[in-house]
């Protein structure tokens, strides 16, 4: 059995460790099962998922909460006024 060692962004090893926890792997039987299907299919062959926005999305939520809550945020009643709004 060979060693591979790589390197990747600490946020993200923390997370793939997460995902892993949550679909009942360890990060080397991912990478496993993954390396057989790419010989197998010759191709990325599969995914696997948890029902999560990603990070992207995650900080526009959080960015969409932080606006809703602030009492200084304008807001508009109608499209008209939004609109004109954006326009400036």
């Amino acid at each position: 059995m060979a060693n591979l060692t790589i390197s990747i962004d600490d946020a993200d090893k923390q997370c793939i460790a997460e995902f892993c926890n949550q679909v009942g792997m360890t990060v080397s039987g991912l990478y496993n099962v993954f390396t057989k299907q790419v010989l197998r299919e010759g191709r990325i062959p599969f995914e696997i998922a948890v029902d999560r926005p990603n990070r992207a999305t995650v900080r526009a939520l959080q960015e969409g909460d932080r606006i809703a809550n602030d009492p200084n945020a304008k807001g508009y009643t109608n499209v008209k006024d939004l609109m004109e709004a954006l326009a400036k």
